[in-house]
């Protein structure tokens, strides 16, 4: 393992932090093996990415963007983004030899629906915004230059999910875009995804695990083909082979075979979360009677075996695991859901810094490039389809044709991936998100069937994983003890959107837990502006105009709701909300800085913004509960985080706290290089909230250090007032 010794002199908003000697080697080496397995993957015999189109509203003024790509990316964060039609155009120079091979364009993403033309004649309309899908090529294109053209379109659909949210529907190719030029001898990129093929793994113990390779292959040579089918599976090491077979068929012109191989291999190297996320590779490939290969693809396997249970929680590979970590939407700060590779990156080296084992990636399929590298660090995901809050009584047929088919695509192109082992089928459908005037009043009964027949839907896609739901009711419509799934999740809120006793999760999720068996919480938090500040901790957010999102009171709440949740081992997985602030239009709230909790100014940057993030949406800012995760889950790296340390200070003849967030065996505090105090154990239940005795200030600018046994030490400089 690579070892790297950083020190860090981070002077941090309007405090001079300085952490010394900081091992690095987890995160930083675990990243850069991570960055190298995602790389080159193959979706056909020749593939480009086409990256630079022309861009236009309205198709008069044209300006050259670079995929991905969103027009929200600058209006986004407004209370009122753009929502109609854009249009995307591309010339593509085919020669006489191309148009005898098959050729196809991939979107990996068109928001959020797509109609594409070729040469002016329309190919097809695509209703989704976040799943992958071909265009084929073949009946448009000619010799030399020809025009494509996508018209993407984020207008308000009833028809089309989601319909409502509480994020934006943004527009545009924000995901990427590759042509795709086969071999005359192929396999197809339609029925089986992004890889071309599924690898399934239908029973996997330490001793042995059984594996399933499906892919269709097609002739349009022209001729009878007499072909070798070869398909290998290999480990990391060099010349490591797990298995190989070798088959010979015969294909007609024009026809297409369907192949299948069944295979078993002993003692497999187990994907196993954080610890070992270990990855084999699979090809196959389609090689002549000379033996020159006509085609190949590729993908990563995992092989794990995973349970769910009402009593004990999560386990994987046969021993508890509990599921703890963040939820993600698929948002940077000037680039909206068209998030480029790089910053993905650099999103999951802060995740990883985090220490969190899982990931609710939310509330619709992320990139392909996402799920590559929680395949290889090792991060469990649920991912779901974007049916979020509506289901109303005047729901058309259409609409949950519509939901199948994303459905659909979501398991079909994402099959592959080890990290995924929840579906998630919809989220929050309950009257408070509900627009009677969209869709009709909600329909407890229509949900009910209409889930049912999705489960059943998703199961025939794919067997082996979970399904299931995630509700914001506690499940108390009677109706929804009638529901299928295998798994039941809940967001809850307590004491953010509703007042009452600390304990209040605990009480709710006994509720859920008593009704639906296999529970986990999907959302739990609330808001933190980093910019609000108030001495006393449990001051909640000002309930007039909820303009106030105080950092300490969103300490406090994660603090309670996370002790409750260590106190509920039978949870399967908990996410918390969210990883990072991100825009959502119709938001207006924690928009009030204090640096004092006395004095507050307005700040317009503030609005329109789920600040319920434990990093800003420019990713500059870690609130002080991101160290309060890290130190109780990142247990390889040392932390010692002083909180509240962008607080301007406090009266000059009032004790206070000091508060540290930090996984040691022991803390001592200094005060203008006075030692005051030392704490040998820490006293609360989670193990990493240290709270010193409070102190007055001894100058008018006093320095507070904390150290801890190793050496790891953190200071911060408060003023008095």
């Amino acid at each position: 393992m690579l070892q790297i010794l950083i020190t860090i002199n981070n002077n941090n908003e309007n405090t001079s932090v300085m952490k010394t000697s900081i091992l690095k080697t987890f995160c930083l080496a675990t990243l850069m093996l991570a960055a190298q397995s995602v790389c080159g993957q193959r979706r056909a015999w020749q593939q480009t990415e086409l990256k630079q189109w022309n861009f236009s509203k309205n198709k008069t003024e044209w300006q050259q963007v670079s995929i991905p790509h969103s027009c929200n990316a600058m209006d986004g964060h407004s209370q009122s983004y753009y929502r109609g039609k854009a249009y995307y155009k591309k010339q593509i120079e085919f020669s006489k030899s191309d148009l005898k091979k098959p050729a196809y364009i991939l979107f990996e993403g068109a928001a959020q629906a797509a109609t594409v033309s070729v040469n002016g004649k329309q190919v097809i309309e695509h209703r989704g915004g976040y799943t992958p899908f071909v265009v084929s090529l073949d009946k448009f294109i000619h010799e030399g230059k020809n025009e494509i053209e996508v018209c993407t379109d984020n207008t308000l659909d009833v028809n089309l999910i989601p319909v409502s949210s509480d994020f934006n529907k943004n527009n545009g190719l924000h995901n990427p875009v590759y042509l795709l030029k086969m071999n005359t001898v192929s396999f197809l990129p339609e029925k089986y995804g992004l890889y071309r093929m599924h690898v399934s793994t239908p029973f996997v113990s330490r001793e042995k695990a059984t594996g399933k390779v499906e892919t269709s292959i097609v002739n349009t040579s022209g001729k009878k083909q007499k072909l070798k089918v070869v398909f290998t599976l290999k480990g990391k090491d060099a010349g490591s082979t797990a298995y190989r077979s070798e088959r010979e068929i015969v294909m007609e012109n024009g026809k297409s075979y369907d192949y299948l191989e069944q295979f078993e291999i002993k003692s497999p190297h187990l994907w196993n979360g954080l610890e070992d996320p270990y990855l084999y590779d699979a090809h196959i490939s389609i090689l002549d009677t000379k033996g020159k290969t006509m085609d190949e693809a590729e993908t990563k396997v995992g092989f794990r075996f995973y349970q769910t249970t009402a009593s004990e929680g999560f386990f994987l590979n046969g021993r508890s695991y509990p599921l703890r970590g963040v939820s993600e939407h698929q948002d940077w700060d000037g680039e909206a859901s068209a998030v480029s590779k790089q910053h993905t990156y650099a999103d999951y080296e802060i995740i990883k810094e985090l220490g969190a084992n899982f990931v609710r990636l939310a509330h619709y399929p992320h990139n392909d490039y996402e799920f590559r590298l929680c395949d290889s660090l090792g991060i469990v995901v649920q991912t779901e389809i974007p049916w979020v809050n509506v289901c109303g009584t005047k729901a058309t047929p259409g609409y949950f044709e519509n939901i199948n088919q994303q459905m659909k695509e979501m398991i079909v192109n994402l099959y592959n991936h080890p990290s995924i082992i929840f579906w998630g089928m919809w989220n929050e459908l309950s009257g408070w998100g509900n627009n009677d005037q969209l869709q009709g009043k909600i329909d407890n009964n229509k949900i009910v069937e209409e889930s049912s027949k999705l489960y059943r839907y998703a199961k025939t896609l794919d067997p082996f994983r979970y399904v299931g739901v995630t509700d914001c009711s506690i499940y108390r419509d009677a109706e929804y003890t009638k529901l299928h799934g295998d798994f039941f999740s809940e967001n809850r809120y307590p004491n953010w959107y509703q007042m009452g006793d600390m304990n209040r999760l605990t009480t709710e999720m006994n509720e859920v837990h008593r009704k639906m068996g296999v529970v986990s919480i999907a959302e739990y938090g609330g808001g933190a502006n980093p910019f609000c500040h108030t001495l006393d901790s449990t001051v909640m957010k000002d309930r007039k105009d909820d303009s106030k999102h105080y950092e300490e009171y969103a300490c406090y709440l994660h603090e309670s709701d996370m002790k409750q949740i260590l106190r509920m081992p039978w949870l399967n997985f908990t996410s918390l909300w969210i990883m990072f602030d991100f825009p959502v239009a119709d938001r207006r709230e924690g928009f009030m800085d204090s640096g004092d909790g006395v004095n507050f100014t307005p700040n317009e940057n503030r609005k329109y913004m789920n600040d319920k993030g434990l990093v800003t949406r420019d990713r500059k800012i870690k609130k002080d509960h991101f160290y309060f995760y890290k130190a109780l889950w990142n247990k390889k790296e040392p932390t010692v985080y002083i909180t509240g340390r962008r607080r301007t200070g406090s009266p000059k003849e009032k004790a206070f706290n000091i508060k540290v967030y930090s996984n040691a065996k022991s803390l001592t505090l200094y005060q203008n290089g006075e030692k005051v105090q030392t704490l040998e154990k820490c006293p609360d239940y989670s193990g990493v909230i240290w709270m010193f005795n409070p102190v007055k200030y001894k100058t008018a600018k006093d320095k507070f250090k904390v150290v801890s046994d190793s050496g790891i030490s953190d200071e911060v400089e408060w003023s008095a007032l």
